[in-house]
């Protein structure tokens, strides 16, 4: 859980403190003066820094990006005074800068992502940063142009009570401003409080190293395909093989009978874990004992698979879960054969079939206290 948790914050991380010290040397500038704005800010700008160095190390470039931003946007803006600037900006000039360097952030999206991408690590995905990143950039850009707008036009009309209407309208300014702060932060944690509870998947390479994650649901209706773990066991005994009847509720071949232990593995659990979780679920098993078949990777309607294949010789008797599974029933050799291209059983079963039989460990027909696959299983849980 807390490396989901981890994963989570990492892919979607407040777009808020990449621009708090900008959006704190805005608010501190019209109040108290430049001074005070840098005084204030840069520590700020600073601690940030430190904070995604030590804690969010993977999009550190992504956030030094925007520390540089901030830094450059205040030198220019403080540099005014070597220019001869008309009274009307004076009190714009940061405002206009910020909005010229947000500006190129918008038109230049695109290479500016493309960039960024080549240097922060493909083991979280940064989608959601980008959006969110120039989601919030466009609202603080829109708000500053209507600043920056009514501003200049109360300057120009001269109306009789202009003073009083700009300091008005720096106070709705400055209201909206930490407005947004304090409601992006409510709102970014209620997605991840919302996030958190939902099922994620790890992204594995094709050798099965984990690189990534994904919400399952957005995985499974993405146009591209990710590769999955997946764990699954086949129960043998007596020479025959139990298979589970999918519900017609399940995402993945549902309806078909398949192999009795299937489930993919959820992000932050571990192969043993999850083997544990689903013989638990799905049949109220404690203390499940297998062993480690073979390793394959399959293309289905809308994932690849990287499959962990275990066997178990199971001899007592399992009550399956109707929430997971339909029905359950022990399936000779003769049987599975005669149905095998009936289209009952899915491409992962076939495959498993045949590692199986190739295994030799239905060569026996039975599964007695000799069984050679049932000492196996028990000395191995006991050296491990």
């Amino acid at each position: 859980m807390e490396n989901q948790r981890k994963q989570i914050k990492e892919s979607f991380f407040n777009p808020v403190f990449h621009l708090f010290p900008l959006l704190l040397f805005l608010i501190i500038d019209d109040f108290f003066g430049m001074n005070l704005a840098w005084k204030i800010s840069f520590p700020v700008a600073l601690i940030l820094v430190l904070y995604v160095y030590y804690f969010y190390n993977r999009i550190f470039t992504w956030h030094i990006i925007f520390t540089f931003m901030f830094v450059s946007i205040s030198l220019i803006a403080g540099s005014q005074m070597l220019f001869s600037i008309p009274p009307i900006l004076k009190h714009l000039v940061f405002e206009i800068v910020v909005l010229i360097y947000l500006l190129i952030f918008i038109l230049f999206r695109k290479p500016i992502q493309h960039f960024i991408s080549g240097y922060i690590s493909k083991l979280i995905p940064m989608t959601n940063n980008f959006d969110e990143i120039f989601r919030f950039i466009k609202i603080i850009f829109v708000v500053l142009v209507l600043f920056v707008t009514i501003h200049l036009s109360l300057n120009y009309s001269q109306p009789k009570n202009s003073e009083v209407l700009l300091k008005m309208l720096q106070y709705v300014y400055m209201s909206v401003l930490v407005f947004l702060i304090v409601s992006e932060i409510l709102r970014v944690q209620i997605v991840r409080a919302k996030l958190l509870n939902e099922e994620w998947w790890p992204i594995v390479s094709d050798q099965g190293k984990i690189i990534g994650s994904i919400q399952h649901l957005t995985s499974l209706s993405d146009k591209n395909k990710y590769i999955h773990p997946v764990v699954r066991v086949m129960i043998i005994d007596k020479g025959m093989i139990l298979l589970q009847k999918r519900t017609v509720n399940n995402i993945v071949d549902s309806g078909m009978w398949d192999t009795s232990i299937s489930n993919h593995v959820k992000t932050g659990e571990n192969i043993e874990q999850c083997v544990d979780r689903t013989s638990k679920e799905h049949y109220s098993l404690e203390g499940f004992k297998y062993m480690h078949l073979s390793n394959y990777t399959l293309e289905v309607s809308n994932e690849f698979q990287y499959v962990f294949l275990f066997v178990s010789c199971q001899l007592i008797d399992l009550t399956p879960n109707l929430k997971f599974i339909d029905q359950a029933k022990w399936w000779t050799q003769q049987q599975i054969e005669e149905n095998l291209q009936s289209g009952i059983f899915p491409e992962n079963f076939k495959i498993e079939y045949d590692l199986l039989k190739r295994s030799g460990l239905l060569e026996t027909g039975k599964c007695e206290c000799s069984c050679r696959l049932k000492e196996t299983i028990y000395n191995q849980a006991r050296n491990n």
